[in-house]
């Protein structure tokens, strides 16, 4: 017995030292890009079955201790740390191991470790079983191999109220109040999503989403809380991502999720001053309906200039960008239409204590919900598509999630003035998704898109950091020079918006209080 066991460490020794890393460790991958924390390897198993067999990691930041762990007489096992690896059978007898290394969203267990970015790792794969007449396992290993653990993928959040989840706050208080941004919003749902279900990447974002957000409050200037005024809800959305990244010395934004040009066109400046009773307004003041139009064409130059001004600040992986759902449209018509009259007038609905229609909701007409629906809700959805579509952002289209669930469904995805002011104490939700909303219209269609962006950022990754280089900064000087040719336009632009978002001020009708019945549901 005793012979066998010398005769076993012997072997494991040679087979480890030696040999093992050519005949039975193939094509080993360790994490290379932003984000990756995932390393695997090929191993030949002889023809045996992979049930025989059992494979992990060990690694560490000394190279003579991770070789040495596989030597008995000089393994110390208080430098070097080990994480046992999965083991899936490909072909020809051989199975393929992969290990996560732990990081911030992947705790470690056992005798691993979390390292940071920028360190440099050794390790070496070792491969277990129990031959035949052997009384002790034979562990062989591969060569010790190095890489440098790579930065977190990074991930920015802009937008605006359908994007910082205004009318969900929940229980609990907002993360960010004078923006109104919720842990509730369809883009933290789908983070929170992909950080929980794919552990192999790790992920740092940063959420600058503000409610009553324009795209020009993304790049050209600071959020003000009411137009006009001087106090300010945030600083520009783009320049807050860029001092993230320096404070994380960060070299870029690999995936960028956003929204937003509703309140380029009003929208904002309607729920705060003119609520529902702005649409009969638009729908019969033709300065209005120009005005609207005017932003409504203006949108695309707009996107234009955020794209450039983005790329001035730092690099760009992937965008991500979602529209707007459709609250109005209820059943589909003929035509790729569909029927808007779901919300229409009805004053049993206002005389009815149990339902949340009140009578703010129906003193809205009939014709004024479709105008909203075709004159602008369609039409900014088309400006928002054709941006996509230009700029190559990899785009999700929400309009048809929230069909039959919308403003005039009380058991719906969004919220009425009553319901708003019910639930958060202001109006400002009114006509945006509930907490059910924004996780039934968003959730899903963002995470999945977040996964095959972060596929195609990686499949596009430039791995020589020197051409990288060069290449970043070839685009920051191309941008910032547009940025200067366009510089009138943008003052153009603001100079006009203020005037618009006023003019939009001016015309809110009073609003009567008998309208403001709040009915608890």
């Amino acid at each position: 017995m005793k012979k066998i066991v010398k005769i076993s460490l012997l072997l494991n020794l040679v087979f480890s030292i030696h040999i093992a890393s050519a005949q039975f460790f193939i094509n080993p991958k360790e994490p290379s890009a932003p984000g990756q924390r995932k390393a695997s390897i090929t191993i030949d198993l002889k023809g045996l079955p992979v049930s025989e067999f059992k494979a992990s990691i060990v690694y560490g930041t000394d190279s003579a201790a991770v070789k040495n762990a596989f030597n008995i007489a000089q393994r110390d096992p208080s430098r070097y740390f080990e994480t046992p690896a999965t083991l899936q059978s490909v072909s020809d007898g051989k199975a393929k191991a992969s290990v996560i290394f732990p990081h911030g969203g992947n705790p470690a267990t056992g005798t691993g470790k979390v390292f940071s970015k920028g360190t440099k790792v050794f390790y070496a794969w070792t491969r277990t079983n129990r031959p035949a007449g052997f009384t002790e396992d034979l562990t062989l290993n591969s060569a010790v191999n190095s890489f440098i653990m790579p930065r977190p993928l990074t991930i920015a959040y802009l937008g605006d109220s359908y994007a910082s989840g205004e009318g969900a706050k929940g229980s609990g208080d907002w993360m960010h109040e004078p923006c109104h941004r919720s842990a509730n919003s369809g883009g933290e749902l789908a983070i929170r999503k992909l950080k929980q279900e794919e552990k192999e990447y790790e992920i740092d974002y940063i959420n600058t989403t503000c409610s009553g957000a324009r795209v020009l409050d993304f790049f050209a200037v600071a959020q003000r809380t009411k137009p006009g005024e001087t106090t300010i809800k945030q600083g520009i959305q783009v320049d807050l991502v860029n001092n993230w990244l320096s404070s994380k010395n960060y070299d870029g934004v690999d995936i960028l999720l956003a929204d937003g040009g509703g309140n380029d066109v009003g929208f904002g400046n309607v729920v705060e001053n003119g609520l529902l009773s702005f649409f009969d307004e638009l729908r019969n003041n033709s300065q209005l309906r120009e005005d609207v139009q005017r932003e409504l064409n203006r949108l695309p130059e707009t996107y234009s200039l955020f794209v450039n001004y983005l790329e001035s600040k730092f690099s760009i992986g992937r965008i991500v960008w979602f529209n707007y759902p459709n609250l109005l449209a209820g059943n589909p018509l003929s035509g790729g239409r569909y029927d808007v009259n779901l919300c229409k007038q009805n004053i049993a609905r206002t005389l009815n204590p149990k339902d949340c229609w009140g009578p703010l909701e129906n003193n809205v007409e009939n014709e004024d919900w479709r105008f909203v629906h075709d004159e602008l809700l369609v039409k900014l959805n088309q400006k928002v598509s054709g941006a996509a579509s230009t700029y190559g952002w990899d785009f999700v289209n929400v309009t048809n999630r929230a069909l039959g669930k919308g403003i005039c469904n009380c058991a719906g995805y969004f919220n009425t003035a009553g319901q708003s002011f019910f639930l958060q104490a202001d109006f400002f939700g009114t006509m945006h998704p509930n907490i059910s909303g924004f996780r039934e219209i968003y959730r899903d269609p963002l995470y999945n898109q977040l996964k095959i962006s972060i596929d195609k950022f990686y499949q596009g990754y430039n791995f020589d950091e020197q051409k990288r280089k060069i290449a970043d900064a070839l685009q920051r000087a191309r941008a910032a020079a547009s940025l200067r040719i366009n510089a009138t336009k943008i003052s153009t632009f603001l100079t006009e918006q203020i005037q618009f978002q006023n003019n939009l001020k001016n015309i809110a009708k009073p609003i009567d209080p008998k309208m403001l019945e709040i009915k608890k549901f």
